[in-house]
């Protein structure tokens, strides 16, 4: 048996400052029936619908309106895994895939599959959350860095720049290793 499955076309902005990350998607295999959705911050609001036509012509519109409001594409943004959540169910998706839980053997877990719903998502070595992006195919998670340390790039330039990410990278390596997520929609 074949599965054919049709997730919206997914476009991710974002601004650093402050930071906001904007999903845009176009949704409907149905040329004459398209709906255009906003998430952001995990809040979902349709936008249009109408013709598939008419639905990238108002996401094209939006795009620009976007660019000069500071806006860039972005293949991959990260933010709380309640927003991605809210983007994953939008997208059609109900599970993923976490080696993690192939592990216990008490839960008979043998391919790590967990609804995501049911996921509680992954914690770094001193308690924080972590950050999880979606691009369209994986999804990517790193321990969250905490602002004063972002912060450390604030008005840096050149070498300066470098070396405050360096610091950075070093940090949040120490809180915990970087995962991506095999998700799916059954």
């Amino acid at each position: 048996m074949t599965y054919m499955t049709s997730h919206p076309m997914l476009d991710t902005f974002v601004t650093h400052d402050p930071y906001e990350v904007r999903h845009l998607l176009l949704a409907g295999d149905d040329p004459g029936a398209n709906t255009l959705i906003q998430i952001t911050a995990g809040v979902r609001t349709v936008i249009a619908t109408g013709t598939q036509y008419e639905m990238r012509k108002r996401q094209d519109e939006l795009m620009q309106q976007w660019g000069t409001e500071g806006f860039r594409h972005e293949k991959l943004a990260f933010e709380p895994w309640s927003h991605v959540l809210t983007l994953l169910t939008e997208m059609g998706y109900l599970a993923l895939f976490d080696p993690q839980l192939t592990k216990d053997p008490k839960k008979m877990n043998l391919t790590g599959r967990v609804l995501l719903a049911q996921w509680a998502g992954r914690r770094a070595k001193d308690g924080t959350e972590y950050d999880y992006g979606f691009d369209g195919n994986t999804l990517s998670a790193c321990p969250r860095v905490p602002s004063h340390v972002a912060r450390m790039l604030e008005g840096k330039k050149g070498p300066e720049l470098i070396a405050a990410m360096s610091e950075i990278v070093k940090y949040r390596n120490s809180l915990g290793p970087s995962f991506e997520f095999v998700v799916s929609d059954r």
